[in-house]
């Protein structure tokens, strides 16, 4: 009987036939790696790093890793530097396993390296770590076209023309640190204007030369980086120092004239306190200055000079402010031609001046702007060249 019973059970199809509970594994899901640009084989040498990323590091601060290696922005490297950083991030004893890859930037070697180095371009230096516990980030082989992000930011988007934002940069920029910019703005003339005060009954004005320079120094630290609801944050302070290459217009009127005779240099500064955050295509920003920064806004037109002041029926009033409120918008349609405003209005000044300053770049391909100032009984349009340089202090 039970050997019948066997061969009945062997002779049922084998989908019918009794079988081990089947225990399926867990698939891991890795994140993508990111695109880190064109591959470039680690056998030659020597090359210009540009960049230092790590990839696959969850649980140590980047500023940790950045600590144990000796590569650095401008450094020349070769096949056994990068090996002796990767035995020392192997040293930290967190990571079961470290390689590298070299990736090509846009961003030309020095020329006191040309003929020297193996790559025309600086290169990307990645390091793909694998946490002791954790499974393995898949190293990036993509050969697709750097992203904006990943070069050298053509356009600064730490400040517009006088206020800052919280951003230090783009890419790896924005995030927590210190920044640097060095900015001059120069005020050409006015375009056109209109006046109508206590001591004239309307004036106009058009294609009025002003040669105000302002040269500034803008150090800021990041406090906080943006998430997707938090804004970023910094603190920082500014220093202008401003002068003229030409005699500010005199206000001349029938029967009155007024020779405006300001001083031709002036030191300002201010600290501040900036919060940024992106919508989309737009960076809004907002903040606070504290100093005598708001003391420009009447360097730009004669009729908030202190003589002025004494003619428009105030008398004893200076145009001059402690505090400064100011905004922001800024967009890259394009990363060489910024497009965006801000907005700065001193506090407590006398004919209440507020100054709107206009990034045109992107509509007139040029480095010009305008600018638009309006105070009590009247308004101008100026128009400005700006130039501005970002340093990023070393970590």
């Amino acid at each position: 009987m039970n050997a019948l019973l066997l061969g009945a059970l062997l002779a049922l199809p084998a989908g019918a036939q009794p079988s081990e509970p089947v225990v399926s594994s867990p698939t891991v899901v890795l994140p993508a790696a990111p695109d880190f640009g064109p591959r470039l084989p680690a056998t030659s040498g020597p090359w210009v790093i540009g960049d230092v990323r790590f990839y696959g590091a969850v649980t140590v601060s980047d500023y940790a890793l950045r600590s144990k290696v000796r590569a650095k922005r401008g450094s020349l490297y070769g096949p056994n530097d990068i090996q002796g950083d990767v035995q020392g991030l192997l040293e930290m004893g967190v990571f079961s396993a470290v390689s590298s890859g070299l990736f090509a930037t846009d961003e030309p070697v020095p020329e006191q390296y040309t003929g020297i180095v193996a790559s025309t371009g600086n290169v990307r230096l990645v390091f793909f770590v694998e946490e002791k516990g954790k499974p393995a980030a898949a190293p990036a082989v993509s050969t697709a076209p750097l992203r904006a992000e990943d070069r050298v930011p053509p356009a600064a988007v730490s400040g517009l023309i006088f206020t800052p934002t919280a951003y230090r940069g783009l890419g790896r920029y924005n995030r927590p640190g210190l920044g640097l910019d060095f900015n001059g703005v120069y005020y050409i003339g006015r375009l056109y204007g209109k006046n109508s005060s206590d001591y004239t009954t309307r004036k106009t004005n058009y294609i009025d030369r002003i040669g105000a320079w302002f040269v500034s120094a803008d150090g800021k630290m990041q406090l906080q980086s943006e998430t997707k609801w938090r804004p970023a944050m910094a603190a920082g302070v500014q220093g202008y120092f401003t002068f003229r290459d030409s005699p500010q217009p005199s206000i001349q009127t029938p029967g009155v004239t007024v020779n405006v005779s300001q001083k031709t240099t002036r030191a300002l500064a201010d600290a501040y306190v900036v919060f940024s955050k992106k919508f989309g295509p737009v960076r809004g920003s907002a903040g606070v200055m504290q100093g005598n920064f708001g003391d420009a806004v009447p360097l730009l037109s004669e009729f908030l000079s202190p003589q002025a002041m004494t003619f428009n029926g105030l008398p004893g009033r200076i145009a001059s402010a402690k505090t400064t409120f100011f905004c922001s918008l800024l967009s890259l349609p394009k990363p060489a031609y910024p497009l965006g405003f801000e907005f700065i209005k001193p506090n407590g000044m006398a004919l209440s001046p507020y100054l709107i300053n206009f990034k045109l770049g992107y509509f007139l391909k040029l480095n010009f702007d305008i600018a638009y100032l309006k105070f009590k009984n009247g308004y101008d349009l100026l128009g400005m060249f700006q130039f501005r340089y970002n340093y990023f202090p070393s970590r």
